[in-house]
């Protein structure tokens, strides 16, 4: 994807060439020019077929109804233009065999001088025309056909209104003379022989929203009424507009089922670009936003949060912006630049300066989808581009295979369904690790996704939740169950649907983002941690539901940061607490693996972690150790030193208090290790002393080091640094540790008396868990695995971390259980990630039973 794309046609004009509207499906082309003309072109053929002349026809050169904006209806019937003249004109385009007719059906002024109108848009729901014009006033008028219908024609009484019929106090006014010029009667009887058949439809004062922006609306998109639960669904559409005064604002369009009127209104927070918001395309869940200097902003419609901005290589205003799946092209004064998926391709097209742009898509004589970019430019070109191989990348063919349609039922729920949900959860590259703007792109669409599927499946809510600081949506939803207030219970699943980045592509087998089911193995990049689990745990409810056996409420929060430490998860709960629900009975999770590949496990402990990065650095710059070497203190050694001295030699950790808090494990739970030594089929055999270190014991441990210079083994670095884990169990506490670990290795540093200099940054914690294996909860779970797996599961706890069983718990009043689905060869967060497929569909019917017996 680089370098200039092929010119497929290319006509020229006398004049600019300000809009551009196109009819696939009539294939036919309409550009709107400066000289107040719009071209007609047969695409199959690339000839001009037509000219609209618009305003005086006897002028030689009329620029005073210059066309600055089209639109059309879904159906190709109706063709809108509006510009510098401040009307409206509607037209009927009939294209038959080759015979093409136009007429103006319609003109549409407004009552106040509104100047030049800028941006239009119609609503096919509600046959609504929107524009937004010069004095920043936003206008609509309503069942517009209803109203062609409807038509009484008073010409005489309308055509006086018209902008140019009215008094002008500068340009009527009289003259030096004390006389006005009169009008050529001649003029005016040609423009009413013109206009006899043409309807004049009059905007009410009602129907005008006066400083709509602080500055001249420069847009209006439309916003797809396709996706549920994400607006306020009493409205029939909605429309977002974009102004000078920098802001993107969204509007609403209800229409009263009784007396069929349209009224509008705007209850949404602004989204403010800091910068003239020129041009504005949607392509759901985003709102992209074209602004000056080069800017291209991207918004999360969703959430309303700013997700990214892009930058073209020349800081020119974003004159237009089309958008065509991930593909962004964006128009300034020199050029055309291309952005996906990271990468950036400019290139001129030589038309001047360019002034409007669409993506064009045909279906071929053989049936084939083709692509074009349509430019028009300053020097009266319109061009064809070929953008066949730029859109032709491994992506596009993913997300074609990832259907956004809201679904108006519940389909029939089985296994083919569960997998087609599964392929499409992988498909979304949802590396929240990643600072790239295609994965922050993946992660809403993943969002977006699920919380469509959630309704799709029978959710009787479902939204998304905005996180603070920009991070990715917590995705919120409940199934509410048939039983009595008073008896069932509320249950709240908790999953996530980021992954970790899949690494050198060359060591996988499959694409890891592409599911492959093989030899009983579902393979793909999540596929066991964690949206194998998800998907299990969301059709094991909607079945229910659908079945109308679901007894007790079950909301699931599903997150899209944990793989970064859950950041703003907790004040997301407690903020929306009223909504999620105040109390929960149980938190149930399917976040881990079985010990072997054989037994089914309950987990019921985790321990904690404090990863910190520790520096020390010097006020110099990096040095030569031949040239600089033992002049003075170096940072590396001195760090090596405070390292040295966090564990003895024996592997005691050195951090005062570190072991104070620690308790003995009990009998029962030397039973619970010892049985799974016994039983399990671990590959490395494991004794219970082992397990105990490993699971109910705190660790330290070295996991980077770091130098600042070129690495050649001849510079002293001038900044050295390390990153150390520390795993906690439960009975410590993260906060006591952070601050010992401060005050110790501070001390450390202290006692070198070095005119370097040392910090200590935290770069994410988690609290350990300890849950209750003998509760309720973890009874009803072991009886279900019994029953499902014939055998007694093994009682395990794990040696890593999940950030935000806690402070869930503490959050929700209820206690936790971790029912882990794969086994110890799924290889999560590593090459070749695999979940057994037997075990995916058993965890389903599990949960089915375990959520209507708690």
């Amino acid at each position: 994807m680089s370098g200039k794309p092929d010119l497929i046609h290319r006509w020229n004009h006398t004049y600019s060439i300000l809009s551009i509207c196109s009819f696939p499906k009539k294939k036919l082309l309409f550009a709107g020019t400066q000289d107040s003309k719009i071209l007609v072109f047969d695409l199959p053929g690339y000839s001009l077929i037509d000219t609209i002349t618009i305003g005086e026809p006897n002028e030689a050169i009329n620029t005073r109804s210059s066309v600055l904006c089209l639109d059309k209806s879904i159906d190709e019937k109706y063709l809108f233009s509006a510009g510098t003249d401040s009307l409206i004109r509607i037209w009927s385009i009939n294209y038959d065999v080759g015979h093409l007719r136009i007429n103006e059906i319609a003109t549409v002024y407004s009552v106040t001088d509104i100047g030049d109108i800028f941006s239009i848009s119609y609503l096919d729901s509600i046959q609504t025309l929107v524009f937004g014009c010069l004095n920043a006033s936003l206008l609509y008028l309503d069942n517009i056909l209803q109203k062609l219908e409807t038509y009484s024609n008073n010409f005489e009484c309308h055509m006086n209104r018209l902008p140019h019929r009215r008094y002008d106090k500068f340009f009527d006014s009289f003259g030096p003379t004390g006389c006005a010029t009169p009008s050529s009667q001649e003029s005016l009887d040609t423009l009413a022989n013109k206009k006899e058949n043409i309807m004049i439809l009059e905007i009410p004062s009602e129907n005008i929203v006066k400083y709509a922006h602080n500055g001249f609306i420069y847009s209006i998109c439309k916003i797809p009424n396709t996706f549920k639960g994400i607006f306020n669904e009493d409205c029939s559409e909605r429309i977002i507009s974009g102004g000078g005064d920098g802001v993107s604002k969204i509007w609403s369009f209800t229409k009263n089922n009784e007396t069929g009127s349209v009224s509008i209104s705007s209850d949404f927070e602004e989204l403010d670009n800091e910068e003239s918001v020129l041009s504005q395309s949607v392509e759901f869940p985003f709102l992209y936003c074209g602004l000056s200097d080069g800017a291209v902003n991207i918004w999360d419609l969703s959430t309303q949060q700013l997700v990214t901005t892009l930058h073209t290589p020349d800081k020119h205003d974003i004159i237009a912006l089309s958008v065509y799946k991930d593909h962004i092209f964006a128009i300034n004064a020199s050029g055309v630049t291309l952005f996906h998926q990271d990468l950036v391709n400019h290139w001129n097209p030589n038309q001047g300066k360019m002034l409007s742009c669409e993506v064009l898509e045909r279906i071929s004589e053989s049936g084939d989808r083709i692509f074009s970019l349509l430019t028009g430019g300053n020097d009266g070109s319109l061009t064809l581009w070929d953008i066949q191989n730029s859109l032709k990348t491994e992506s596009l063919q993913k997300r074609q295979s990832v259907s956004w349609t809201t679904y108006k039922k519940a389909p029939t729920l089985d296994f083919e369904d569960m997998m087609s949900s599964m392929k499409k959860l992988i498909s979304f590259v949802t590396v929240s690790q990643s600072s790239e703007t295609s994965h922050k792109l993946a992660l809403r669409r993943c969002a977006t996704f699920l919380q469509q599927l959630f309704l799709k499946l029978g959710a009787s809510a479902s939204q998304l939740l905005p996180v603070a600081g920009g991070h990715n949506p917590v995705i919120f939803a409940v199934f509410k169950g048939t039983g009595s207030a008073s008896h069932k219970k509320s249950i709240l699943w908790y999953g996530h649907y980021d992954v970790i980045s899949a690494g050198e592509r060359d060591r996988w087998n499959t694409d890891p983002f592409v599911l492959t089911n093989e030899n009983g193995y579902m393979k793909g990049r999540g596929v066991t941690d964690n949206k194998g689990p998800l998907i299990s745990a969301i059709y094991s409810v909607a079945m229910l539901q659908q079945e109308g056996n679901l007894y007790n409420d079950v909301t699931f929060l599903i997150e899209g940061d944990e793989e970064i430490g859950s950041p703003g998860l907790s004040n997301v709960c407690e903020q929306f607490k009223s909504l999620i629900g105040d109390n929960m009975d149980w938190i149930l999770l399917s976040n881990s693996t079985w010990v072997d590949r054989e037994h089914p496990c309950l987990n019921y402990g985790l321990r904690g972690v404090i990863n910190a990065e520790i520096n020390v650095f010097s006020d110099e710059k990096d040095l030569h150790s031949g040239v600089n070497g033992g002049i003075s203190r170096e940072p590396t050694f001195e760090l090596v030193n405070i390292i040295s001295k966090l564990q003895d030699e024996k592997g005691q950790i050195k951090i005062p208090n570190f072991y104070s808090e620690l308790k003995e494990l009990s009998e029962e739970e030397l039973n619970r290790f010892k049985i799974v030594t016994e039983v399990a089929n671990i590959e490395k055999h494991r004794t219970v002393e082992e397990l105990t270190a490993n699971w109910a014991r705190p660790s330290l441990s070295i996991t980077t080091l770091r130098n600042s210079g070129p690495g050649n083994i001849t510079v002293i670095p001038r900044s050295s640094s390390m990153g150390i884990s520390i795993r906690l169990v439960p009975g410590q506490s993260v906060e006591r540790v952070k601050k010992d670990l401060f005050d110790y290795v501070n001390d450390c540093f202290a006692k070198l008396s070095s005119k370097n200099h040392l910090s200590i940054k935290i770069l994410n914690d988690a609290e350990p868990w300890l849950g209750d294996p003998t509760n309720h909860a973890y009874q009803v779970v072991r009886e279900e695995l019994v029953a499902a797996w014939e055998t007694e599961p093994l009682f395990v706890r794990e040696g890593g971390s999940i950030p935000c069983i806690r402070a869930l718990e503490r959050i929700f009043n209820a206690k936790a259980i971790q029912i882990p689905c794969g086994q110890s060869t799924d290889n999560a967060h590593l090459d070749n990630e695999n979940l057994s497929i037997k075990n995916w569909t058993k965890l389903a019917q599990i949960l089915s039973n375990v959520f209507n017996r708690l």
